[in-house]
């Protein structure tokens, strides 16, 4: 399983910095806005997540996945 990230608003593969109507930049936005299962933080740009394998809408920053599998608990 590979870590992903999103590219933030107005950079060349990013979406557009303004409000849009593009499907693909509303979905982004969408995912950067979403939550960490695990920390409830949100995604974020340009910060490396996994989709749960189960849940494909579920995401899970990579550090906070990582940190879970190797027992690790953040203080």
């Amino acid at each position: 399983m590979g870590w992903s990230l999103l590219p933030k608003p107005g950079t060349k593969t990013g979406p557009c910095e303004g409000e849009c109507e593009h499907t693909d930049c509303a979905k982004t936005r969408k995912m950067a806005q979403s939550k960490c299962s695990i920390c409830n933080e949100k995604i974020g740009y340009e910060r490396g997540f996994y989709a749960r394998d189960d849940e494909r809408d579920v995401l899970d920053h990579a550090v906070c996945s990582l940190e879970e599998a190797e027992g690790i608990k953040k203080v």
